[in-house]
């Protein structure tokens, strides 16, 4: 098992919730101290352990206990963990069930199958007065949680251009703007196009055919 949110502490009545309620409430849940403990129900904190064993230490034991332990419970916080970041993700590796704890409310279980195959399930916990309680959540209901809702945008803010939204004064300078092209219908056969040149407008009133060399 795997937590990014701080709950080692109290790893043990998590763990022994889940067993009395898989096992009865006769199992018993044993804290594994070194690398040589036996029992049924073993419980490692890696964090704890990995303090007294190097990794190849750890990795025989977890391949030991797997011949004979009933099952072998790791508990591994990655940041009260050495340096080594190959540790967790090997432990993982040789789980054949991977539990992590992702925030203060949901966990997500990897189980993996005989065949090779692998399921991916949400959950929703709760620990109270010492029990311990899951409640599985569907895949669209996860993503709508997580998903952060989209802000409402204001058209208006989108630019320096305000359409329809003019103050008294802007609007009398929007009437009297003169653009350089303006475009009047006398007729209603046509029509003509007013030019108002700038100063640095270059008018040559020669015909620009005079300068062609033919």
């Amino acid at each position: 098992m795997g937590n990014n949110v701080g709950i080692e502490n109290t790893c043990s009545k998590i763990v022994q919730s889940w067993l009395k309620e898989q096992k009865g409430p006769d199992a018993v849940l044993t804290p594994a101290q070194t690398c040589s403990e036996s029992a049924p129900f073993l419980l490692a904190r890696i964090s704890s352990l990995s303090r007294k064993h190097s990794p190849r230490d750890l990795f025989q034991f977890v391949n030991r206990c797997k011949q004979t332990v009933e099952h072998l419970f790791l508990w591994a916080t990655a940041k009260n963990l050495p340096s080594e970041s190959f540790l967790v993700p090997y432990l993982e590796h040789m789980a054949g069930l991977v539990v992590t704890f992702e925030d203060q409310r949901h966990l997500s279980v990897l189980t993996k199958k005989s065949g090779g195959s692998v399921s991916n399930k949400s959950y929703q916990y709760q620990t109270t007065g010492g029990s311990f309680s899951v409640k599985e959540v569907k895949k669209d209901q996860r993503a709508k949680e997580v998903a952060p809702a989209e802000p409402t945008i204001d058209p208006a803010s989108l630019g320096t251009f305000k359409i329809g939204d003019l103050k008294r004064e802007e609007q009398e300078a929007k009437d009297a703007l003169t653009l350089p092209f303006e475009f009047y219908k006398t007729t209603p056969e046509g029509g003509k196009v007013l030019y108002h040149p700038d100063a640095e407008d270059d008018l040559d009133e020669e015909d620009p055919d005079d300068d062609l060399l033919i």
